[in-house]
């Protein structure tokens, strides 16, 4: 493939029925608790590839080459389970950061000869977002909720606190934002992210030609 596909496939890819990938899936322990930013920028990639179907070796070669490029920022040592640092739990990573992201899966996408240019936006989230959706352009986002108090609900209406998660973004209404995490479907409503402990910071990954954005 010499560049993005003119229209980018609009669904994340599925993994032997799953809806994304998962960092569930990854190798190790440490790379289970702080992939997902690495998750989120390679089924962007694989969009642009215009594959939607994968088995699971298949993903998971392709994810141990995406963590050469989107790295997480780890402290040394294994760290094989969380450590409590003040009394708060420490997973051993700061996880992908922004600058990490942004330059990762650039780097990652130019690897497979596709050109993209990630852009970010905070401010006026739900129209940019309903924008975006609607070119096709892949769209994730870091939510960063320092006290965990932002919840994913799954299909059956059980809720996970996240903080310092990447997702990819499927959808948007008055009332949700519709995302892929962990394999699978989940929802997040509006009034969590607009709460003053949590915020979100969202990428378009746009072809790097110019494109009205």
């Amino acid at each position: 493939m010499t560049g993005p596909l003119t229209t980018p496939l609009t669904s994340p890819p599925s993994v032997e029925g799953s809806f994304g990938g998962s960092q569930m899936w990854a190798p190790t322990p440490l790379m289970q608790r702080n992939s997902c930013g690495i998750i989120a920028g390679l089924d962007a990639v694989l969009r642009y590839e215009g594959i939607s179907e994968l088995t699971m070796d298949e993903y998971l070669k392709r994810l141990e080459e995406a963590a050469r490029f989107i790295r997480s920022a780890n402290l040394p040592g294994k760290h094989d389970k969380p450590v409590k640092i003040f009394g708060r739990e420490f997973s051993g990573s700061f996880g992908v950061s922004t600058r990490r992201f942004k330059s990762g899966i650039k780097r990652l996408a130019d690897s497979r000869g596709i050109r993209i240019r990630p852009k970010g936006f905070i401010f006026k989230y739900e129209d940019r977002a309903r924008h975006y959706l609607g070119m096709g352009v892949p769209l994730v986002a870091l939510i960063a909720a320092p006290f965990n108090n932002v919840k994913l609900i799954n299909g059956n209406g059980v809720p996970f606190n996240v903080g310092n998660h990447w997702v990819t973004v499927t959808g948007i209404d008055d009332r949700n934002l519709e995302v892929s995490s962990w394999g699978g479907r989940y929802h997040i409503a509006l009034e969590d992210l607009d709460k003053a402990t949590a915020g979100i910071r969202f990428y378009a990954v746009l072809p790097a030609d110019p494109v009205k954005s």
